[in-house]
């Protein structure tokens, strides 16, 4: 394993090289309009650069984003918050926000996760992983896989085990370094960072079983 500064240097260059493409293509789209009569702005031509250009820099965005949070969980230098709450709220949220900010579909998902388990932590924060773990999941086969979300009491505080109805091969991914380059979404980063949350959480995340299985502590 190597050491974390190492693995920091990699997520850079990493990322220097991944938005190298979306970045040329917001600047020629844009480049492109700017050039454009007036009439023609609001033509369907116009609407696929404009479509072109917010897709490239969301998933700019996405990257950048991905790589100082990372950064900053493991210089610890963000001042995560202590609060004790129940996981199923913890869950709600993240399948909420998951729909309306990530644009997948759960209503057929199915959540077993009984009231009264309370675990501790940065609530935005373990949103912020689970709606990563729920997208990487739901991304591993063809169509629409539906995913079972089962929560458990510990002895100190709970754990989540998520199954996909199609899950991603291999179910942990391989280093972001080791991947190919050119991920549209800009999600490559992703299971780094939940890494990184869990971690800095002084929780678990393991593959158990063909599932993915998050453990949180209650402090």
């Amino acid at each position: 394993m190597p050491a974390a500064g190492t693995r920091r240097g990699k997520y850079l260059g990493f990322v220097a090289h991944e938005i190298k493409n979306p970045l040329a293509t917001a600047l020629w789209s844009c480049d492109l309009l700017k050039r454009m009569d007036s009439a023609d702005r609001a033509g369907p031509r116009a609407e696929k650069m404009v479509d072109a250009s917010l897709r490239a820099l969301r998933r700019m965005r996405r990257l950048v984003d991905d790589y100082f949070t990372i950064e900053r969980l493991g210089e610890h230098g963000y001042e995560l918050h202590s609060e004790e709450f129940e996981l199923r709220g913890l869950v709600d949220g993240a399948l909420a926000a998951t729909a309306e900010k990530d644009g997948i579909a759960t209503q057929s998902w199915s959540v077993d996760v009984p009231g009264g388990i309370r675990v501790t932590g940065d609530g935005e924060m373990l949103r912020r992983g689970l709606r990563v773990v729920f997208e990487h999941m739901a991304q591993g086969g063809a169509g629409q896989p539906k995913l079972s979300v089962v929560g458990h009491a510990l002895s100190a505080g709970g754990e989540l085990v998520v199954r996909s109805s199609s899950p991603p091969v291999p179910l942990v991914p391989v280093a972001p370094e080791e991947r190919p380059s050119g991920d549209p979404a800009g999600t490559v980063l992703g299971y780094a960072l939940l890494e990184a949350i869990v971690g800095a959480h002084a929780g678990s995340l393991q593959e158990r079983d063909g599932a993915l299985v998050m453990t949180l502590p209650k402090r």
